[in-house]
């Protein structure tokens, strides 16, 4: 093996420890790091993905754990539109009175956020920068943004500091997003491991717990459960998902809200 073989081979396992630590990384941020061309970067990239290790996105890479899980959120946000908007609504009209409001990291709970009016009284409170910048547009009153380490791949912040944060605070009513609402084993799951103790500790300082998930969130588990069926509340969703589907969830005495 030549000397810049192992030199590569070094550089593309420190480009896997990286990913997998931060679950994603830019191609400028490697670039970066590792002082080399972004044509070599792209060629360790084009390496480690025909190895099953990563998944090259646009601009950068993920983690392997989380693939068909989690998509950035900029490919998730054109995706399913009018399901996520109608979602939205129905949600929207749960938020009543001077409730504390949480609003989770995803595109489906962005759409809450298009729903809130300048003149609530509520209290809105959320763990996303792009929820937290939609609602200073609608000018809510009482808005609030759980702060930490921030994670790009679902425009979130996480670590110990948001994870203390939302230990101190009480919710009436929270919106969670997931990847996955898996009605056999009666459990929610997400894909990334970085803000799973987030939405942990938010259904447990939350008075009500509401999914709202579109039909393609009906499959088999994500990478990590952070509540079974009776942690929750209700699941707000379409009739796209089946009535099977609707029937054992109401089975699991959940309030099924369809939009």
């Amino acid at each position: 093996m030549s000397e810049d073989t192992q030199l590569a081979a070094v550089r593309q396992q420190q480009i896997v420890d990286l990913i997998n630590r931060n679950q994603s990384a830019k191609l400028a941020e490697l670039r970066a790091n590792f002082g080399v061309s972004e044509a070599t970067i792209r060629r360790d990239l084009a390496a480690l993905e025909s190895r099953g290790v990563i998944v090259r996105t646009h601009g950068g890479a993920v983690t392997n754990l989380l693939v068909s899980q989690v998509e950035p959120n900029e490919s998730r946000a054109v995706s399913n539109v009018d399901e996520k908007v109608r979602i939205g609504i129905a949600a929207a009209q749960l938020i009543t009175g001077e409730k504390t409001v949480f609003l989770d990291a995803g595109t489906t709970a962005l759409q809450i956020a298009c729903e809130a009016q300048e003149n609530t009284r509520c209290r809105y409170v959320t763990s996303s920068l792009g929820i937290a910048n939609e609602l200073k547009k609608r000018s809510v009153p009482y808005l609030y943004v759980i702060g930490g380490a921030y994670l790009e791949l679902n425009d979130s912040f996480t670590g110990s500091i948001a994870i203390s944060t939302v230990r101190s605070l009480s919710f009436d009513i929270a919106f969670l997003c997931v990847s996955s609402v898996d009605v056999e084993r009666q459990q929610v799951s997400i894909g990334l491991d970085a803000y799973s103790q987030v939405q942990k500790e938010v259904i447990g300082v939350s008075r009500q717990k509401y999914v709202v998930a579109d039909h393609t969130k009906f499959r088999t588990g994500a990478f990590v459960s952070t509540a079974t069926f009776d942690q929750i509340d209700g699941v707000i969703t379409t009739d796209l998902v089946g009535k099977t589907a609707i029937e054992k969830m109401k089975l699991a005495n959940l309030d099924v809200v369809l939009a």
